[in-house]
């Protein structure tokens, strides 16, 4: 049994109680857990001008240990290191639909993972670490209002495509490669008002079945967000975080997975530098987790170019 059911496009989580690893070989609760928390933050609610943008979001998280239900360490020796590069491709188009921007994007992630864990018990032991290609995010529907001055929104429909090297025998392979759909509504939101910065951005993902395994992960809701204040000089910065629960339970081979369901936050802060506001910045974040509930948790560190063609 090696399989690990990792969180995220970017991160490494969603691991199932010990007692339900141990019935269900083969297979890891906690949902399907593509997105990886805590890459969105400042005005990620207010969509740019129309044209052609480049963002390349740099990763790195570190597990270190696996919580079950009740928020205690499962009795294993856990690391897992995880480099995540994902280009971005953004369009926003001149063209108005219900009042809003219309834009398109994609998602190519790239990583390099390396996954370790000892234990007494069995589906707890392994060792392994991979280089390859995650699942294929993108969406051509994204919609821009800018309500006020200071008020803005973002609607999307993004999609999850089970394109990555995921293998069901290699732990390493499965941080950001699925081998399941995930359909993800999105509604950002940011308040821009004299060097102040509120936003966050909300997500509730659909998954499909893992056809290798036969799980049907669960529905979950998670919240990136952002509190911040700028300065003239085109640095600004702030407190992040994220939070992430499962709202419905697994199910493997059709038998639901019970008293299993992943949960997580995050906190840290955030420097962001945009020198006059012209088309390059740069955002640097440090996260810590809390709260963690059948899932590997540990800290992690983003580093995220923009460019404007």
């Amino acid at each position: 049994m090696k399989r690990f059911s990792r969180r995220w496009l970017l991160s490494l989580s969603g691991i199932a109680l010990v007692v339900f690893l141990l019935s269900a070989p083969m297979t890891w609760a906690g949902g399907g857990q593509h997105y990886p928390n805590g890459v969105e933050d400042f005005a990620v609610g207010a969509l740019p001008p129309p044209g052609v943008y480049l963002v390349n979001y740099l990763l790195l998280v570190q597990k270190n240990s696996i919580r079950d239900n009740s928020g205690n360490s499962v009795p294993a020796d856990f690391k897992a290191d995880v480099l995540a590069e994902v280009p971005r491709l953004i369009y926003v188009s001149p063209f108005k639909l219900l009042g809003a921007n219309w834009g398109a994007h994609v998602f190519l992630p790239f990583y390099h993972a390396d996954v370790k864990s000892s234990s007494a018990i069995p589906p707890l032991n392994f060792d392994s670490r991979d280089t390859g290609m995650g699942d294929l995010i993108f969406s051509p529907l994204i919609l821009g209002w800018h309500l006020s001055p200071s008020l803005h929104a973002v609607f999307a429909l993004d999609t999850w495509a089970p394109t990555g090297d995921y293998d069901k025998n290699r732990p390493a392979t499965q941080i950001l490669s699925r081998n399941h759909w995930t359909f993800e509504p999105v509604v950002a939101v940011s308040y821009l008002k004299e060097g102040f910065d509120v936003s966050a951005k909300l997500m509730y993902d659909f998954n499909t079945r893992n056809s290798d395994t036969g799980t049907d992960p669960g529905q979950e809701f998670h919240i990136d967000w952002a509190v911040g204040y700028g300065l003239s000089n085109g640095l600004s910065g702030g407190v992040v975080g994220y939070n992430y629960w499962q709202t419905t339970d697994d199910k493997v081979n059709g038998a639901t997975v019970e008293d299993a369901n992943s949960r997580v936050g995050g906190i840290g802060f955030g420097i962001k530098y945009w020198p006059k506001q012209g088309p390059f910045s740069m955002t640097f974040k440090q996260y810590w987790e809390y709260g963690a509930r059948n899932i590997a948790t540990g800290p992690q560190t983003q580093f995220k170019i923009s460019y404007a063609f």
